[in-house]
């Protein structure tokens, strides 16, 4: 019967007896499925590519979904089973199959009611393979993931064999150790070397694998929920459905494997030793001291008998300009440079300086000049001789800026999930750097946190807004009113290169206890007087469990609504300081730790305590925190403990989402701020094909700046004033007192064509006497050994 006149065929393996080769079988199959046949039984006779190459036909012009091709392989296998596979292809193979089931699978679902040997999902792009039985040697080798599509997906109901996943960079792998071959080791021998992406499920023991390219964890709710899931459609596919329970009875029973990231596998690789180690630990030890020599040096090695120069100093000198943090910079979250803004201002670029604040942070006004408490001014080294640079001013006098121009379109696109401080950060930095940025909020306004929880007499709307013009003035693509389950997000993915999660977190936090039920939560609270609906707290005792600096934020809000009394407590020192600490206490709020609740007795207006006191509280607080929701996150993205698990560059375990802000850790808003300038400048190299290089992050020790030599800071501010308050930390003023002070001339000032300028040593004059170093106002002169 022809495929023209039904959907159904069978095709014979070896008609009349007689075996047809590999090509002349799948030229059959591809024929009746071009004749109309979507229903196919081939009776194999140890063919190989059986049901590849086949293309989709399309259920219409929109390309959404391809016909399914079905196909029962009855009879020996052959090798490549479904080699290529194309999406809409199904293959169900009654019994084992031979060596590369699977090979570069790209789309197919195949189905194995037996075993498969060696190499199976080989190079896997997309598609699905369900094993009945175990894995041979090497499957689940160089598999991978175009983000555009679904993972691929290999699951094994017993075990599999050696070499496991190796050189696996994408997709994912589940192996169920049901009745394993290898009781003891349920993936083999060596798996997971060279393993760069991708994700492995399994379930049993197992007796290693490559730690320097993969770890293992714990399964996240995400993993749990995906694995169970996608348990029940495998099952039946393999007609092991019994099995369910079992299988999902404790997420304690699995374990995951993931590959590290480029950044944490250069970390584990051991460091080069240095040559002064190596001679004295390794050389030393093993040929004695001074070699063959030893027993003829009668002199003390490391220090000369008389005045050197050149290489026979022990120590010389080196210009370190610039290799130091000053404490304001070092102390900032941002890491705004206020020495070179400062630095700016004496060489007469007053608007150079000011606009520098905008390479950093796209909200100095808001941030810098209101809310920040300020830490860079708390760390100033001139506050330890009579008053910090005011970097809040300078904060303030940015409000007026314009925006930077945008560098040339680059073409690339990045999604940015959360329209708050880290948010924000990150897509004005890509802008700026000329990505397409694609901004999602789930309200109808910007700011985050900055508009919805910070009171409004300590963040007047019209300086945040103001500042949050400039954002539209970059070009970044604004989706506002935008809520981002997670269909909408796997759909942002595909329409960006990459895909930061800066959701923040919005979730309170309530500890639990007898009526807790009856506690508000202090973003609940904060959200309710800025949007002018404060309750009426008039006669009122209020106590707020937890003395932070939202804490106080909530202690000035509940006395700006009439309160008779607030107390705030905490189980610790109270981690508030700063102005809102001062604020809080003038107007009378009482601080007492360590206090632990028990309950609150609302009908009474009681809170006890464990210790057996209690506070009067018509009103409980809680301000211990907020706590993301990550519900819209797909399972490839790890959390641990409600928290997006990241490395040193905001990366997560999908290599194309990066997460930061409070979605990854509590902190301040600068800290969200930071982390948005920096997770941009990790993806902007990444786009321009270049290493990124991380901020130094060593401060200049205080004892450096000599304080001696700077006069005493005047009160009034004006930029330029300001300027002379900055000693400059690590930052050279070019004053040339190392020049005028070194007795031999070995120091001069060299400078370029650029107007750049250093300051260069003439090794042949200088004696290493460290004059330099000493009298340095900036400490930007270092002695380090000759060596």
């Amino acid at each position: 019967m022809s495929a023209k006149k039904t959907a159904k065929l069978i095709i014979e393996g070896a008609p009349k007896g007689e075996r047809l080769s590999s090509r002349v079988l799948e030229e059959q199959i591809q024929g009746a499925v071009r004749d109309g046949a979507r229903i196919l039984t081939v009776k194999s006779q140890g063919q190989h590519g059986i049901g590849g190459r086949i293309w989709p036909r399309w259920k219409d012009d929109s390309k959404k979904s391809a016909e399914k091709i079905r196909i029962t392989v009855d009879g020996p296998v052959g090798q490549r089973l479904g080699s290529m596979g194309m999406e809409g292809t199904e293959i169900l193979v009654k019994g084992s199959a031979s060596d590369d089931a699977g090979w570069i699978n790209c789309g197919a679902v195949i189905t194995v009611l037996g075993n498969v040997t060696n190499g199976a999902h080989n190079a896997a792009a997309r598609g699905k393979l369900y094993v009945q039985g175990g894995g041979g040697a090497r499957c689940d080798t160089m598999t991978k993931h175009n983000p555009r599509f679904e993972p691929p997906e290999s699951w094994y109901f017993r075990d599999v064999g050696d070499s496991f996943a190796e050189f696996k960079a994408g997709g994912i792998a589940v192996v169920c150790g049901v009745e394993p071959r290898n009781p003891d080791n349920v993936l083999g021998y060596r798996p997971c070397v060279g393993m760069v992406g991708g994700a492995i499920y399994y379930r049993g023991p197992i007796q290693g694998y490559s730690q320097t390219d993969a770890h293992a964890v714990d399964l996240t709710p995400q993993d749990w929920q995906w694995l169970t899931e996608g348990m029940r459609p495998y099952l039946k596919a393999i007609d092991r459905e019994g099995y369910y329970d079992e299988l999902t009875r404790d997420i304690n029973d699995w374990k995951k494997i993931i590959a590290w990231t480029p950044a944490e596998r250069a970390k584990l690789l051991k460091k080069r030793k240095p040559m002064a180690e190596f001679r004295e630990n390794t050389w030393d030890e093993g040929v004695g001291k001074g070699g063959i020599f030893g027993p003829y040096l009668t002199h003390d090695r490391t220090t000369l008998p008389y005045v050197t120069t050149g290489e026979d100093r022990r120590l010389r000198p080196l210009w370190a300009n610039e290799k130091y943090l000053p404490p304001c910079a070092y102390n900032c979250p941002t890491r705004i440079p206020s020495h070179k803004r400062a630095s700016l201002i004496r060489q007469g670029k007053v608007d150079e300086a000011l606009k520098l604040v905008l390479d950093y942070s796209p909200l100095p006004a808001s941030v810098c000049g209101e809310v920040c408490p300020n830490l860079c001014m708390s760390a100033c080294t001139r506050g330890r001789i009579d008053r910090p640079l005011n970097i809040k001013e300078y904060g303030r006098a940015a409000l007026e800026l314009p925006a930077p121009e945008r560098a040339k379109p680059t073409g690339n696109k990045i999604g940015v999930v959360g329209g708050g401080p880290a948010g924000l950060s990150a897509a004005w930095q890509l802008a700026l750097k000329g990505h397409t940025v694609n901004l999602y909020e789930s309200a109808d306004k910007l700011g985050g946190k900055l508009e919805l929880a910070i009171p409004r007499d300590r963040m007047p709307q019209e300086i945040l807004a103001k500042e949050l013009s400039r954002l539209k003035e970059v070009g970044i693509d604004l989706h506002l009113g935008k809520d981002v389950d997670r269909k909408a997000f796997l759909s942002i993915q595909k329409e960006n290169d990459f895909v930061i999660v800066a959701c923040g977190a919005h979730k309170p936090r309530i500890i639990k206890f007898k009526g807790s039920d009856d506690v508000l939560p202090a973003i609940e609270f904060l959200k309710q007087v800025n949007f002018e609906r404060s309750p009426d707290f008039k006669g009122k005792d209020i106590v707020i469990i937890g003395a932070g600096n939202v804490g106080m934020d909530v202690a000035l809000q509940a006395w700006n609504s009439r309160a008779k009394s607030v107390t705030a407590i905490d189980v610790q020192k109270p981690a508030a300081f700063g102005h809102e600490l001062e604020v809080a206490e003038r107007l009378g709020t009482k601080i007492v730790w360590p206090r632990f609740t028990e309950s609150f007795d609302k009908k009474n207006g009681k809170l006890n305590f464990t210790d057996g006191s209690s506070l009067k509280a018509d009103v409980v607080i809680m301000s211990v925190g907020e706590i993301p929701v990550l519900d819209f996150l797909p399972e490839g993205v790890h959390t641990e403990r409600g928290w997006i698990v990241v490395n040193e560059r905001y990366q997560t375990s999908d290599p194309n989402v990066y997460a930061v802000g409070d979605a990854v850790r509590p902190g301040l808003i600068t800290h969200a701020i930071g982390h948005g300038r920096v997770v941009a400048d990790v993806i902007h190299a990444e786009l321009s094909h270049f290493d990124y290089m991380p901020e130094t992050e060593m401060v200049i020790p205080y004892e450096r700046i000599k304080g001696e030599y700077y006069e005493i800071a005047s009160a009034a501010f004006t930029p330029v004033s300001e300027a002379s308050v900055c000693m400059s930390c690590g930052l050279c003023r070019d004053c040339h007192m190392c020049e005028i002070t070194c007795y031999w001339g070995a120091i001069s000032r060299k400078e370029s064509a650029d107007g750049s300028y250093e300051y260069v040593v003439d090794k042949d004059k200088c004696i290493g006497c460290g004059f330099c170093a000493g009298i340095c106002p900036c400490g930007v002169w270092e002695m380090e050994e000759n060596i």
